[in-house]
């Protein structure tokens, strides 16, 4: 008894014990998330609480065999580059970077071949899971809210079950930049309050490679939120360090301490750093799209618009039915 007892004072003095206290909002809207998952897996019959599987759409006829077909070249040291089982054959790294490149792919490995619906069904799981953690852990650093609570978990949840999830689980694909737009607003913040563009450079890289398409879209996002955030929250003239009445400074000192051009220059840099990270996935599928059937290598001549803005803000409302076309 005294030496279990000596055991739990030990861990509670480690620093796992501590990580673990410091963000167990964190983990509670992942362990949240998860469950709401697994009770709507056990509600329809998904594998392996049934015989229905989680593929739906294109994850059923186009993303499901793709990762069969990754399972079969990592377990058998195959090249990822081009592939004999599509027509005539055709590259395989195109599809590789479209659908397939995401960190968590490797979770595949622990399913097996036959247990690929499985597999899948873990992935769109455990990425519900960290993007409620992630948006929960935003919630906790962001100098905007510096709240962990049981209220910023509930926030982690709804987000990570929003429409964008219900609407596209099955492109499991864009499900990554879920969990990493959090991170990547945080990195944001971190460069205009602190100078700080490591968290932006890291997130920022590894939804590119995740996925190029929404990570496009997360690239777009960034530059309105920077200028949205910067202007409702600092003036042209704010400055890190506030000078002192009759303080004055040279050309140098008073760029490095201009808050804008400091701003800029960071956000700038570090978003080419972050393209420059994952180039080895940015330049071929960039080189491979424009060979395929579904695009070409021609840049769009004018803009047009696909629904009307009313429509779009209408389909924010709640109790709608999600749709994707």
């Amino acid at each position: 008894m005294e030496k279990s007892q000596e055991k739990f004072k030990n861990f509670k003095s480690s620093r796992l014990y501590e990580f673990f206290y410091n963000n167990r909002y964190v983990v509670l809207s992942f362990l949240c998330s998860a469950a709401v998952m697994i009770v709507v897996y056990l509600s329809y019959g998904i594998i392996p609480f049934g015989e229905h599987t989680v593929l739906r759409m294109d994850l059923y006829h186009q993303y499901g065999p793709l990762f069969a077909e990754l399972y079969d070249r990592l377990t058998g040291f195959d090249s990822l580059i081009y592939s004999w089982t599509t027509g005539g054959g055709g590259s395989f790294l195109g599809a590789f970077y479209n659908y397939l490149s995401s960190p968590l792919s490797i979770f595949i490995l622990a399913f097996g071949h036959i247990g690929n619906p499985e597999s899948i069904s873990f992935l769109i799981l455990i990425k519900a899971a960290l993007a409620s953690a992630a948006f929960t852990y935003y919630l906790k650093k962001s100098d905007e809210f510096s709240k962990h609570n049981a209220t910023t978990a509930a926030f982690g949840v709804l987000y990570a079950f929003c429409g964008f999830f219900i609407a596209y689980y099955w492109n499991v694909m864009w499900l990554d930049a879920m969990y990493m737009l959090p991170l990547v607003v945080l990195g944001i913040e971190r460069i205009i309050n602190k100078g700080k563009p490591m968290l932006y450079s890291i997130s920022l890289a590894i939804t590119l490679f995740a996925n190029f398409y929404l990570g496009f879209m997360v690239c777009i996002f960034c530059l309105l939120y920077a200028v949205m955030y910067y202007f409702g929250k600092y003036s042209i003239k704010s400055k890190f360090v506030p000078l002192e009445n009759g303080q004055k400074q040279n050309v140098i000192s008073a760029l490095k301490n201009s808050r804008l051009l400091t701003s800029v220059f960071k956000f700038i840099g570090s978003s080419f750093l972050a393209i420059l990270l994952c180039a080895v996935s940015l330049l071929p599928v960039f080189y491979i799209l424009q060979f395929s059937s579904a695009t070409s290598g021609n840049f769009p001549q004018e803009m047009s618009s696909y629904f009307k803005i009313f429509d779009f803000l209408a389909n924010h409302l709640a109790s709608l039915d999600p749709t994707i076309r």
